[in-house]
């Protein structure tokens, strides 16, 4: 029997994660032995190892979504809200945020220096305001 496993792994800046559980034992499935290794099980850094972070990044005039943070190699990405608010969250270690699929994933799976040419796909995601014909 195949399973798929789909997993997105971010943490909202703040978050203690002392006590997050990670896989660190391979998990049997009958008679092969698989590793998992995916981004959502590697433990990130803590918030409080980032002392006077400030980000330049502004979501003013931009679509609600999520945005890498190419200052910061993709590790961090925003949340625009329908106010224009920011809010920050943080990949874990040894992954970014890939912005084509709006994932945290391992960096050699994304170019981070063109995440922006992806900014595009918020817009097409999130609509505030259905059409008339559906309300």
């Amino acid at each position: 029997m195949l399973r798929q496993l789909a997993v997105i792994s971010f943490i909202s800046i703040g978050t203690d994660l002392t006590d997050c559980p990670i896989m660190t034992s391979p998990q049997s499935h009958g008679p092969a032995t698989l590793v998992l290794s995916l981004p959502s099980l590697h433990r990130s850094k803590r918030w409080e190892e980032f002392p006077n972070v400030t980000f330049t990044f502004d979501c003013t005039d931009r679509p609600i979504g999520f945005y890498a943070d190419q200052e910061f190699n993709c590790q961090i990405f925003h949340m625009c809200d329908e106010d224009g608010r920011r809010i920050p969250y943080m990949c874990a270690n040894d992954t970014g945020f890939n912005q084509e699929f709006r994932i945290c994933d391992w960096a050699y799976n994304f170019d981070c220096p063109s995440a922006d040419q992806w900014f595009y796909l918020n817009e097409l995601t999130y609509v505030t305001d259905p059409p008339k014909e559906y309300q």
